[in-house]
């Protein structure tokens, strides 16, 4: 069975699991969960998340050339969380439509562990004249998170985010 998630309902995934680990810390929850992260020379593949059936353990593949470890261990723990029991390498067989989509839910659920609202909030008053770029950097998250988060929020007027997109 498929689980069709709505952003808001991924959102309120991502904060039941800081609530339960009292982090959003990715290394933190995958200790807690006893998923095992390996860093490897990927290639061209950013991290993968995998069920070890003989040990009945996940391990999340990371590329150690990553620019942004975090997010791809955020995204992996969003397959895990929303699609761990989906076979998506035989679903992205069938429809490249779905695996895409699952993608994206598995960003959204990223981007919402590692800046919830609360952190956005939070520093509000420091970013107010900052670009969208700025801001990425200081969180040390891809320029996408923070447009995402921003667009969301509803935190600026449409006049103001274009400014900050410059």
């Amino acid at each position: 069975m498929i689980l069709i998630y709505t952003s808001k309902n991924i959102k309120h995934k991502a904060e039941s699991v800081i609530h339960e680990h009292g982090t959003n810390n990715v290394y933190q929850i995958c200790e807690n969960l006893r998923i095992v992260l390996l860093k490897e020379d990927l290639g061209c593949i950013n991290g993968f998340l995998q069920y070890y059936k003989e040990k009945e353990t996940y391990l999340i593949h990371v590329n150690k050339n990553s620019l942004h470890p975090d997010l791809i261990i955020a995204h992996e723990l969003g397959h895990y969380y929303l699609h761990k029991n989906l076979n998506s390498f035989q679903m992205e067989n069938c429809s490249l439509v779905l695996g895409n989509k699952l993608e994206i839910q598995a960003n959204t659920f990223a981007t919402e562990l590692l800046l919830p609202d609360h952190i956005i909030s939070n520093e509000l008053p420091n970013l107010q004249n900052w670009t969208l770029k700025q801001i990425a950097s200081f969180f040390q998250l891809p320029l996408f998170v923070v447009e995402y988060k921003m667009e969301h929020m509803n935190l600026f007027s449409h006049q103001v985010q274009r400014e900050f997109r410059k």
